[in-house]
This record gives C-alpha cells, structure tokens and sequence, in this order.
C-alpha cells in the first residue's frame, strides 16, 4: 500500500535523483519555501513529486495534512529546524526541538556530547569576533574556528596564534553565514591509525529505529585538503576491526546523548591516539552515501529511511561488500582564484575503467572561493573497485590529472 512521505528539501545528500529511484511504494511530497530554491530546484523536484510551498508555514501545513502524510524526511542540516515544525503541525514523527537544537549548534552539541562523558575538545563560544582572543587563550593552540551553525566545513579554520584568530573571526562574522563562533581545541589524528593514503577520520552511517541500530557501516575518508576541507570517501571503511567497532560504540553512544533514535545519522571521528572522538553529529543521511552504498552494498538507503519515517521496521543485511566504492570531490586551491582550464580532466573515464562518472560543477572563467568548504567542491569524481589498493591508485590519477591538467589564474 503507497504511503505519503512529506520531504523537506532545500538542499541535501540525496539528489532529487536519488530520491525517484529510491521512492517505489511511496508518494512524495517536497515542502520547501520556492521562494529561496536554487534556480531549477523547484523544477527537479516536480518531476519527482509534488511541491508544496511552506514559505508560510501555517498555510504550507494545512496543504500538506490534507494529503494525508505517514511520515517526513530530511536530508540537510538546516532543513532541520523547518521539519520538526512542519512535524509538530502535522503530528508526525521526528526528532524533538531539544535534539534538533543539539543537531544544528555545534556549542550545544559539544555540551551534551561531555555532559554524556564522552571526549571532547576544549571549547568556547564567542558572540562576537572581540571575544575570541579571550576564547584562543582559554582554549589553547593550535585551535579550529567554526560557525555555531553550519556544514561542510564553510568558514572554518585552524588557529595558530591570535593573528590568525583576529583574522578568520572577523572573516567568519562578515561572510553572513555566522552570527556565534566556536573555538575548540584542534583534535591531533593518529595516521597510523587510518592507515596509509587515508585521512585520520572517518565518519560512521547509523540507522536508527527507535533507539536501537539497524543499520551501520564505516566510511572513510582521504586526508583532509587545508585547512579543514573534506577531499573524498571510501565505503566499505578500512579500519581494523577493533578499531571499526569502538568507532561503531562512540557513535551509538553519541546519538543516545543527543537523543537521536529514528532515521540516518552521520557521525564524523578524528582518529586519535587514544580512540575515536567524535567530531560532529548530524542528524541526517551523509554526504555521497546513498550512491556509496548502493554501488557497495547494493542497499537503497533513501528508501531505508522512508520506511523509518512512516514507522515501517527497516529490513537491512549488508553482507559482504560487491566493490569498493569512492567520491572524490575536486577543490580550489587556497587563496583568490579563477578557474581557466579543465584540460582534459572530463576524459578520467575513458582513461580509467574504475571511474564512473566526472561532473564538473565550474566552468573557466568562474570565480571559486577555498572559504566555502564542501560548498566549493567544483567538481566530483564517482568509481568503484575490488579492493582499497585499486581505489588508492585511481585517487592518485584523479589528483595526477587535475595536477597536470587543471589551469587557475589569479582572481
């Protein structure tokens, strides 16, 4: 029997794409405010299911009761807040306001996460760039600089000293994307932890019902591109065993902390000498993850978290892996840039049979800004193979290419 789902879409890690394929049983319905969808969003999304316009918030929910809803979805950090209202009105399912706050306020988070006794960073909150030298010496250095709210490492940077603290905090304030600042204690990863080529953290996917795991597997990462840019994800994760299953409790333990207990959870890790500490927790499907375990595990994970939210018992067995599965994801360089050339970047398929799939996101002539973190990806290469060895190698063609090929000039 088809059930009604309402999807709260602005952006995501789900593609509208995605969402189609993974939708067979159930009917859409994308609650947005239209008004403030990237150009052609509105559209995408129409091909998918219907649109229903929340700008008013009121208004938007009386059109979407009358359709009848069994559960809503969220596949973005700052769709979150709208969701739990949209849910409240609707008397849906779905993380309270106290674990929506805990999900999108990384000085709250970081509260509850060492309230719950597990390892955290010193941290300070500052309201105002005057007060982050104030922060810096409580905290110490080296420390990263990061908006109370955001994602994908937008605004984010490592802190040597109070020259660096001055300048990025004034940065942060001023790009409009942070009214309130968090100043933490830089966590130190062990690389001989990830092993080598891999980035010392990794990020757990965890599906939840009603509190208990239905479903888990470690994704890792390549090395962060600087300061704290995330540069691409390998599934299934490479971990030790022991290591992969105190990654596994750490996360477990994180979402009960913040209250999670239904639906996808992404929970990052820096790999540190003394365990797994938890980086941030979001209460939403990962980057990339829907195609990473598909291609690896042949599982639909949009449709997996349909059925949490209209209260169907997930039915998931990951088995063993069918390949390797990895994104990489094409950054600017530091500093103020044009991008001039792809050269013949687009060509990787052609050259390499584990590559999938090039999407350029930029085009020459387009201006592109290291300070938006993932935001600033300009380009994705997707792949699979049999093993992390063959992943290892096409990642190391991947950045031959676009050290050889990729033209910059001076913004």
């Amino acid at each position: 029997m088809t059930a009604t789902v309402v999807v709260v879409y602005t952006a995501g890690a789900a593609s509208p794409l995605e969402l189609a394929v993974d939708a067979e049983g159930y009917d859409l319905v994308f609650a947005a405010p239209v008004g403030e969808l990237e150009d052609g969003l509105a559209d995408l999304l129409a091909a998918v299911g219907d649109v229903v316009d929340v700008t008013d918030e009121a208004a938007g929910a009386a059109v979407l009761a009358a359709r009848d809803p069994a559960g809503i979805v969220v596949f973005c950090d700052r769709d979150l807040p709208l969701a739990q209202r949209l849910a409240s009105r609707l008397g849906l399912e779905f993380h309270s306001p106290s674990t929506v706050h805990a999900a999108t306020d990384k000085y709250v988070q970081r509260g509850r996460l060492r309230d719950a006794g597990l390892p955290v960073p010193r941290f300070r909150l500052v309201e105002q760039p005057g007060e982050v030298l104030e922060a810096l010496d409580s905290v110490g250095t080296p420390a990263v600089l990061k908006p109370v709210r955001g994602a994908g490492s937008q605004q984010t940077y490592r802190l040597d000293g109070p020259q660096d603290a001055l300048r990025y905090a004034a940065d942060a304030f001023a790009s409009g994307e942070a009214d309130q600042v968090v100043v933490e204690e830089m966590l130190v990863g062990c690389p001989s932890v990830a092993g080598p080529g891999l980035g010392d953290y990794v990020s757990v996917e965890m599906l939840l019902w009603r509190g208990t795991v239905a479903c888990q597997v470690l994704n890792s990462r390549l090395p962060l591109r600087e300061p704290f840019r995330e540069q691409g994800f390998i599934m299934p994760g490479l971990l030790p065993e022991k290591d992969e299953a105190e990654a596994f409790r750490v996360t477990e333990a994180a979402c009960h902390a913040l209250g999670l207990r239904d639906g996808w959870i992404d929970v990052e890790l820096k790999l540190t000498a003394d365990g797994p500490v938890v980086i941030e927790v979001n209460a939403r499907m990962g980057g990339y993850v829907a195609a990473l375990l598909h291609r690896s595990y042949g599982v639909g994970a949009v449709g997996l978290a349909f059925d949490v939210a209209v209260g169907r018992r997930p039915v998931v067995s990951l088995g063993e892996p069918a390949a390797t599965a990895f994104c990489y994801q094409i950054l600017p360089p530091l500093g103020d840039w044009r991008l001039a050339s792809w050269g013949n970047v687009a060509d990787l398929t052609e050259r390499h049979p584990e590559i999938l799939s090039v999407v350029l996101t930029a085009e020459p002539g387009d201006r592109v800004d290291w300070r938006s973190g993932s935001r600033g990806t300009i380009g994705v290469v997707e792949g699979m193979a049999e093993g992390p060895d063959a992943v290892l190698t096409a990642v190391r063609a991947i950045e031959r290419a676009i050290a050889d090929e990729v033209v910059f000039s001076p913004a």
